[in-house]
């Protein structure tokens, strides 16, 4: 069922009004509205006029959904044309059109449309925030931030301490070198002592034994000589 609207002369031009008509012709009623309200033309306001009075019909006197209502019909017919003379020089005058028009608007019953949804970016917090179970708490999630937070100090101090550990085992190492030839030299003193001990005891040996022969030499000596 269709329940209509009209506005007679109105003051704008039939082809003023119908670049606006067009805009809106077939569309939901509340989105008609948001249109005309957002057109920056005087054509606008005069047919909006109309529309919320078409509008107006259905749910008073057809008790019709507001919500479900469409704009079947709209139409703008020429009025009568209003003749004026603008003064020109040399005597003459210009002829002036003032145009009139008739507004039309319709509107019936449609099925109701789906309300749209706006689709979000999901960025890779929102993607682990629904991964998550809807019965945490908030209490629980800072719980678990504030765990996360000392691991990873932890962390850092064990790889700054990691290269310390590693030049440690270098020390012993210097010490080791630097007491072995102590240890070879104790050794060594030992048979240098003895051998010249030996030498010392064989040198007396000689000597002894040279001084009993040398003694023997001399005494028959003395005997012939005698």
């Amino acid at each position: 069922m269709q329940v209509l609207a009209k506005a007679r002369f109105v003051r704008t031009s039939p082809r003023k009004a119908r670049l606006v008509a067009d805009a809106i012709r077939g569309k939901d009623a509340q989105e008609a509205l948001g249109i005309l309200k957002f057109t920056p033309n005087f054509a606008a306001k005069l047919i909006e006029k109309v529309l919320k009075s078409a509008i107006a019909n259905a749910e008073n006197n057809y008790h019709m959904d507001g919500d479900r209502l469409k704009v079947s019909t709209i139409m703008i017919d020429g009025g009568p044309i209003m003749k004026r003379v603008r003064y020109a020089p040399m005597g003459r005058g210009y002829r002036m059109l003032k145009r009139l028009s008739h507004i039309t608007v319709m509107v019936e019953e449609g099925e109701v449309k789906p309300k749209k949804h706006k689709e979000v970016a999901r960025t890779v917090k929102g993607r682990k925030a629904a991964a998550k179970p809807a019965a945490e708490t908030p209490a629980k999630v800072a719980d678990e931030t504030t765990a996360e937070k000392p691991a990873r100090k932890r962390s850092k101090k064990v790889e700054a301490a990691a290269p310390v550990v590693e030049e440690t085992p270098a020390e012993p190492e210097a010490v080791e070198t630097v007491d072995e030839p102590q240890v070879e030299a104790a050794p060594e003193e030992a048979p240098v002592t003895d051998s010249v001990q030996a030498e010392e005891q064989a040198g007396e040996q000689v000597d002894e034994q040279a001084e009993a022969d040398g003694a023997d030499g001399e005494k028959p000596e003395t005997e012939g000589g005698n």
